[in-house]
């Protein structure tokens, strides 16, 4: 058992530990256990319902696995959960099968995963965010914006959804005048101020090009104004361009979407504001 690279286990009929490799002794140690609180003698299903009582989900998904592979109801239990440290994230699989025999048991692993689930989590980040200003991208952004306009079962009509649209003014000439690199430049400036200016349950997404897109969730006709406000304010700042202070303004459109009302049609009315903001900026100048 020493030599297996895995942390494992074995356990009696009862669901108590009657051995364990050295991998589940330095596992224990490395997070700051002690290696007789999950040792041999240790009940090591007492140790997951003491886990699962206290919250934690992933602990109540092994015990019942681990009485089902103990009962004889299933061949295999294998459950994938994090397992982070305070500086590093990490996943495991917990995998539970019977041993064979008259005395029955079981033997308990846990793999560690986290290079696999690490390219896992990079691939669902690529497909689902900008790569240049790692904003979300349409599909994400559709995504959340199509779960705020939807009415959950059993709950009450979700609130109005602020939907804004967001062009930026005059970017056609700074990328003709100083380049795309300078362009790019400004698009992850640009990201970077409107981020700033939304809260943690709002989704900023760009478009591509120089559209972006805020869904701003549970906001009233006036938390929208306000927020189309300092969306504008923070894109009127300069941006610093080759040792030039340059201009890329944005014209926001807003529109307050009412539950049930399809994300095409959110869209398109808040970019019909979006183009008239831009109309009435222009004729200002």
């Amino acid at each position: 058992m020493d030599a297996l690279p895995d942390a494992t286990a074995v356990l009696d009929q009862s669901g108590t530990i009657i051995a364990v490799n050295r991998a589940w002794r330095m596992f224990s140690v490395d997070n700051g256990g002690r290696p007789e609180a999950t040792g041999a003698g240790v009940s090591y299903l007492d140790v997951c319902v003491r886990a699962a009582a206290s919250g934690c989900g992933d602990a109540s998904e092994v015990v019942s696995g681990l009485k089902a592979v103990l009962a004889g109801s299933t061949v295999e239990s294998d459950r994938e959960y994090p397992c982070s440290s305070p500086t590093a994230g990490r996943w495991f699989t917990s995998r539970i099968t019977p041993m064979g025999g008259p005395t029955g048991g079981a033997v308990a692993s846990h793999i560690n995963i986290s290079r696999r689930k690490m390219f896992e989590l990079e691939l669902v980040q690529r497909s689902s965010h900008d790569p240049l200003t790692g904003l979300a991208n349409r599909m994400l952004f559709t995504d959340h914006l199509a779960t705020a306009l939807s009415a959950r079962p059993g709950r009450s009509p979700v609130p109005d959804v602020g939907v804004l649209y967001i062009d930026l003014d005059d970017f056609k000439a700074i990328n003709d005048t100083y380049g795309h690199d300078a362009g790019d430049e400004v698009l992850l400036t640009a990201a970077y101020r409107l981020r700033g200016q939304v809260r943690p349950q709002d989704t900023v997404a760009r478009l591509g090009g120089d559209e972006f897109v805020v869904c701003a969730p549970r906001v009233t006709a006036q938390d929208l104004e306000n927020l189309a406000s300092r969306l504008g304010v923070a894109l009127d700042a300069p941006h610093q361009v080759h040792g030039e202070r340059v201009h890329a303004g944005g014209s926001v459109g807003a529109h307050l979407a009412a539950p049930g009302e399809t994300v095409a049609s959110s869209l398109q009315l808040a970019d019909r504001a979006m183009y008239e903001a831009k109309r009435t900026r222009s004729r200002a100048l």
